[in-house]
């Protein structure tokens, strides 16, 4: 056996091989006993040891690059850290499927099978899926950058290509006990192949810069305030269920002023996903917000926005343990409707998903009130302000009146709710708590005359119907949950409900009401217009999520942009003035300017548990 070995290293030398070290190092085994399977693993992990460096580093270059200027150099190594763990398993795998490939080549070529042809096998995709990468989050500004990537990529990716033929070349080694020889022009055959897929990243097309930018100039037509009001769990079923109960009087009253819109939905995505879609006019794979949590990663002080992490490395989160965090503005990259409605008038934002930060986005120029998703939490466990609220004076302001508006909510409650079974009371109170502190907030902004419109998120419905479903079901059971959620469906007719159309007589309102968690494929929200021009007493056409916001965006009198896929209905709407024509693009958010971390995360997310909304 000693003789075959010396043999083989004989014809390696010959051929031109184990000059260098790190073929020495590499090709060691192929040389020692122990047959050559194991002799391809071993030299698959060492070359994945030595090429997982260079992969890793650009993968966290483009993931710091992505989200700059939140990574510091602590974060940016520690990234690189894990970037390159994961790099070596994949590099491993991929090398031993090229080897198993040569082999295969070689067992009908014999060693005329080329190592290096192999190597290309993993390096040509690996490269290709670099590119896309890069292409499709390549910022904006000077491309000197991007040239640096990509030059780092032809490189790593040439190492890479040529690490893999060694295994290769193990492979074939093995199977036909003959060394092939050597190609005397591989940089040359490297480049040849690599070359022009780097140079396709110039016809790639570009994803949307994250950097703030500003949005095309338009034209507003002269608009009434609007009032857009988010129900959260209300569906056409449980309306008709509870009418002829006398539960939804106000909420016909308000629908019969003006144009009702049938809304469509997939079943599945979270709340977070949903409204964020619904208040932005574009997809999730565009706004960046997948649902209520994100994750931290161990060492890294800032979690990863979504497009920062390069696509099929969520393995990550299997791999390395994570720290869940709430989600947070830092995902959201394009403007919601209260800050497009900023560039005409002041607007009010309250209680929407992926508010938090509430001040310091780079680039922010946006005017009035947002009271965001982590407020009431601050108020009720007595937690100091943190970027809560914008302007910052109006935390304390709310902090003071809380006390005695959460005692009159919880006396209304009482006389509402005093007979429902104890259990469900508390779920209830919780519900009725988020919505009384979200309308009454909106209310009270709303007597500021400079806010050209106000939108208020409220939750409460679809929390409450998620969690009764949580509990036991049986006879009792079902008719305890009918009985609670037709008192909290009352509750927000005759005091939500009664309030909003109230508001009619100073402001176009616009009610979205979405099935929420509970929704099925079949199930059917509507979106309630009135004013703005819309036709008393007329059912539109079906709307889907993305026709939202271009459709409040034109009772606003402001155009949709061309990046919005929806569009706003014409029927119900044939007297009002035309919509203004749609504009290329309302711009981009910046970065949070600060850190997106906060001491309150951990207790976010537990609210965010109680809740349902995570599991």
């Amino acid at each position: 056996m000693s003789e075959r070995y010396e043999e083989v290293r004989r014809k390696l030398v010959e051929r031109g091989y184990l000059h260098g070290r790190i073929e020495r190092f590499l090709l060691r085994d192929l040389i020692a006993p122990g047959g050559p399977a194991r002799a391809v693993l071993r030299t698959s992990l060492k070359a994945a040891v030595l090429g997982a460096p260079l992969l890793g580093g650009l993968l966290a270059a483009s993931a710091v690059a992505a989200s700059a200027p939140l990574f510091g150099v602590r974060d940016a190594l520690v990234l690189w850290l894990y970037f390159g763990a994961l790099a070596a398993l994949v590099l491993f795998l991929l090398d031993a499927a090229a080897a198993a490939i040569a082999a295969s080549w070689a067992k009908h070529r014999g060693a005329r099978a080329q190592a290096l042809h192999a190597g290309l096998v993993v390096a040509a995709p690996l490269l290709l899926y670099l590119v896309v990468l890069q292409a499709r989050g390549r910022p904006a500004g000077s491309p000197w950058g991007t040239i640096a990537f990509l030059a780092a990529a032809l490189v790593a990716t040439a190492v890479v290509a040529w690490l893999a033929g060694i295994v290769s070349l193990t492979a074939i080694v093995g199977r036909t006990g003959e060394v092939p020889d050597r190609n005397r022009r591989p940089a040359a055959l490297l480049f040849a192949v690599l070359l022009p897929i780097a140079l396709g990243f110039f016809v790639v097309p570009a994803a949307a810069p994250d950097a703030a930018a500003p949005p095309s100039s338009f034209k507003a037509q002269r608009a009434p305030r609007v009032l857009v009001v988010g129900i959260d769990g209300l569906d056409g079923s449980l309306v008709e269920a509870l009418t002829p109960r006398g539960a939804t009087e106000h909420l016909l009253a308000l629908t019969a002023s003006g144009a009702m819109f049938p809304k469509h939905r997939a079943a599945g995505p979270e709340p977070a996903e949903v409204w964020t879609t619904l208040v932005t006019g574009l997809p999730a794979d565009r706004h960046g917000v997948r649902g209520a949590r994100a994750a931290r990663l161990p060492g890294v002080a800032t979690p990863l926005a979504l497009r920062s992490v390069p696509p099929g490395l969520d393995a990550l989160h299997w791999l390395i343990p994570v720290r869940t965090v709430p989600a947070s503005g830092a995902c959201r990259r394009v403007r919601a409707l209260w800050e497009i409605a900023s560039f005409e008038a002041p607007s009010a934002a309250v209680n929407f998903w992926a508010t938090w930060p509430a001040r310091g986005v780079a680039g922010d120029a946006s005017t009035g009130y947002v009271v965001s998703d982590r407020t009431l939490p601050k108020l009720l466990g007595a937690g100091a302000e943190d970027r809560d609220i914008r302007p910052e004076s109006l935390f304390a302001r709310l902090s003071g009146e809380f006390p005695s508006a959460r005692a009159a909510w919880k006396a209304e409650f009482d006389r509402r709710f005093g007979s429902a079974r104890a259990d469900a009371a508390a779920i209830a109170w919780e519900s009725c708590l988020i919505d009384a502190f979200a309308w009454s907030t909106a209310d009270e902004l709303s007597r500021d005359p400079a806010l050209g419109s106000i939108f208020v998120y409220l939750p409460g419905l679809d929390i409450l119907r998620q969690r009764l479903l949580e509990q036991p079901r049986a006879g009792p059971e079902d008719l305890v949950a009918a009985q609670v959620l037709e008192s909290y469906v009352r509750w927000l007719d005759e005091t939500v409900l009664a309030a909003v159309d109230a508001h009619r007589k100073d402001a176009s309102i616009v009610l979205i009401a979405d099935p929420g968690r509970s929704a099925t494929d079949q199930t059917e929200g509507f979106v309630a217009v009135s004013g703005g021009g819309a036709s008393p007493a007329c059912v539109g056409p079906p709307v889907g999520d993305l026709d939202v916001a271009p459709l409040v965006l034109r009772v606003m009198g402001l155009p949709a942009s061309a990046e919005m896929t929806g569009r706003a209905p014409e029927h119900c709407f044939e007297t009002a003035a035309p919509m203004p024509p749609a504009i290329a693009t309302w711009g981009r958010r910046g970065l949070p300017s600060g850190s997106t971390a906060s001491d309150y995360d951990e207790e976010m997310v537990e609210r965010l548990k109680s809740l349902g909304y995570l599991r």
